[in-house]
This record gives structure tokens, sequence and C-alpha cells, in this order.
């Protein structure tokens, strides 16, 4: 009898012990999942999907490794541009990353809940640094001979009519790399690709001195978090992204893409 009390007396420290873990562990484990859409599989948001590696990675490693992030967990999925309007159609809750207002013709922002802007992006011509182009307006992609560099199944709006109908020439690819190569092959005049990959590119290809950026874009615009989620979750994104420029460890990540803050990551020329 002497022996059983023993072993009960200690036995019940270790049971103590065991509920305090249990207890402690429960914010963990009650974690609310949170589905993380990206259509873009390009750099620099993704950079080697089987190796999960790009911004779109880093950035939902980010939110869930915040300290003051005790309710979520963020989970990445890439899914075509198609599959991600079902699932926003069908009023399936997430997230979706580097999406614009005019993306989903939600420029009154009544559709869906958006953050401010993660990052400042545009369609950048791009074309060799010894025979620059400066892009004014439909017209200057007219001349005889001058080749367009495009990605297949793009709609370049500001100039799509004119290619429709024949007036501007354009050579399209599968991806947008593959123009870099047309370009320096003296195969395409100029080519269209997002701000961003092109400063990822420039960086990873040593491509600096040998482009040139048109000081007028095709277009410009943001990109920000759609969150079609409930009210805390958009706070917390709403309050995070506010946060970015003050966080050390974005501004590292966006050195590494070769990027600059929103409100800095316009190009210069």
């Amino acid at each position: 009898m002497f022996a059983m009390k023993m072993h009960i007396n200690k036995a019940i420290p270790t049971l103590l012990l065991t509920l305090m873990v249990l207890l402690l562990s429960c914010p963990l484990l009650a974690k609310e999942k949170v589905t993380v859409w990206s259509y873009y599989e390009f750099p620099p948001f993704v950079t080697n999907l089987l190796g999960e590696t790009g911004l779109s990675f880093d950035f939902v490693e980010m939110l869930n490794l915040f300290e003051d992030n005790n309710q979520y967990e963020f989970e990445l999925k890439i899914v075509p541009r198609k599959r991600l309007d079902n699932y926003l159609a069908n009023g399936n809750a997430g997230i979706v990353l580097w999406v614009s207002p005019i993306f989903f013709d939600d420029i009154n922002k009544t559709r869906y809940s958006w953050t401010q802007a993660v990052l400042e992006d545009e369609q950048s011509f791009i074309s060799r640094a010894s025979d620059p182009f400066i892009f004014k307006d439909a017209k200057s992609l007219m001349t005889s001979g001058f080749v367009l560099g495009g990605v297949r199944g793009h709609v370049y709006k500001g100039i799509q009519k004119e290619i429709d109908n024949g007036l501007i020439k354009r050579n399209d690819v599968n991806r947008e790399k593959q123009n870099i190569g047309m370009l320096l092959s003296n195969r395409v005049n100029t080519f269209l690709i997002p701000y961003t990959a092109m400063r990822y590119y420039e960086k990873t290809m040593k491509l600096s001195g040998k482009i040139y950026y048109s000081p007028k874009p095709l277009n410009a615009y943001t990109r920000n978090i759609l969150v079609n989620h409930n009210a805390t979750v958009l706070k917390f994104l709403s309050q995070t992204v506010n946060e970015l420029p003050r966080n050390e460890y974005w501004k590292v990540l966006l050195h590494q893409y070769n990027l600059k803050l929103a409100n800095e990551n316009k190009p210069k020329h």
C-alpha cells in the first residue's frame, strides 16, 4: 500500500507537467488556417515551384513567423487564374497575393476587401541599351519592321486593339524570361514585362547596363492583397501591410529580389 502511494506521488508531478505542456500548446494547435492563393508562377513571386522558393513563399513564411500572430496559420497555394476565379465566385474563404483591384474589376473596392499596396509595379517596355526604345503611345510601336515581344495569351490594355488590327507586330513566347533572349539576339525591338520581374532578372542575369527601361510604361498599378475572409483576418493583414515599411526583415527580402518598398519601387530613369 505504501509503495502504491509512493508511485502515485511520483506520478502527480509528471501528470501536472504534461497538462501544462498541453495547455501551453493549445494556442498553437488552435491556430486558424487561412488559405493564401497566388496565380503567379514567375519571378520574383516564384523562382522554383518544386523547391517552394520565391517572394510568395517568403512572404507567407514571414506572416507565420510574426510574434504577434498567434491566431493564424497561412498556407500558400499556387493555382491558375481561372480556378482562383471559381473559388472566389463560390465564396471560398481566402486571400490573394500581389493583385490589384483593376485585375478583378473592383476599382471601387466593393466586391472584395483590400489591403494597402504591398508593391508598386508596371508593365515595362524593355529594350537594348544600345538601341533604346521610348514609348509614347501606340503609334510609337507602329514603325516598319518594329517587333514587340509579348507573352502568349496576355492582353495588353492600351495597345491590344492595334495589335489585333495588325498595326503592331507582336511576337509571343511562353514565358517572360524568354523575351530577354529574343531581345539580346535582336529578334524583337522591345518587350513587355512586369517591372518587378525584370528587376529580378536584371540582378540574377547580370543585365545592368545592357537593357533600357522606357520612362513611360504601358500602365502602372499597385500590388495589394485581396481579402475574401472575415473582418479579423482583414484587420490583421491591413495592420501587417501598414507596418511593412518599418519591418527590417521585409526590407532584406525585397533587397534579395532587387526590389524596394512600395513607395520607393517605381523605376527611376
